[in-house]
């Protein structure tokens, strides 16, 4: 970027501008998603919060459709693969769902609940939550079924009701009373008590 400087008897000054990477783009979705809500992802209003032009929004992104989906992606793989990923350092499946628990627990959700309540209007992100809702609760039954003697539709029924407890949480309490959530918790685990360990 060429500016004059005033400052040094205008003499032409060249500034390089950190260059505003589709990262940095999706990252500001989220933010302006989490406190604003979906109004403020349109491209004026990321634009002018991200101090870029339109041409910079579309050098990453062909429109706002493309936008979402791509946050969406953002989104899923942020919240959901990272995740896995990190949850399958675990060596056995019953320590991979304490660490689950754990991650999540120390997971800020702000973004997901407003995207949950975009789904509402936005076929786009409805349909990346229900895949997204899929394959966590696939995967929670798949560690479930290692990790216990549990049959393969009790342990998805398992998971569901443990993700259903999660989305709940999410949309019902936005101040999640803590000594609230785990005594659901320690319900939860000790029904899986009452299967006997693979």
């Amino acid at each position: 970027m060429v500016v004059i400087c005033t400052d040094c008897g205008g003499r032409i000054e060249r500034f390089a501008l950190k260059r505003f990477r589709k990262t940095d783009w999706l990252d500001l979705g989220l933010k302006l998603l989490a406190k604003s809500g979906p109004d403020a992802l349109r491209i004026d209003i990321l634009c002018l919060k991200a101090k870029r032009s339109k041409g910079s929004f579309y050098h990453h992104f062909s429109g706002r459709d493309d936008f979402v989906r791509a946050l969406m992606g953002y989104w899923e793989q942020a919240l959901t693969l990272a995740i896995i990923e990190e949850t399958e350092k675990s060596k056995t499946a019953a320590a991979k769902l304490k660490t689950l628990a754990y991650i999540i627990a120390g997971t800020d959700m702000t973004a997901e609940r407003a995207l949950r309540r975009w789904a509402g209007t936005e076929k786009i992100v409805a349909k990346a939550i229900a895949n997204v809702d899929k394959r966590r609760i696939d995967y929670v039954a798949k560690l479930l079924g290692q990790a216990k003697k549990i049959p393969p539709q009790t342990a998805r029924d398992l998971a569901v009701m443990n993700y259903a407890s999660l989305v709940g949480f999410q949309m019902m309490f936005v101040d999640t009373n803590p000594a609230q959530h785990k005594r659901i918790d320690r319900i939860y685990e000790t029904l899986l008590q009452n299967w006997p360990d693979r």
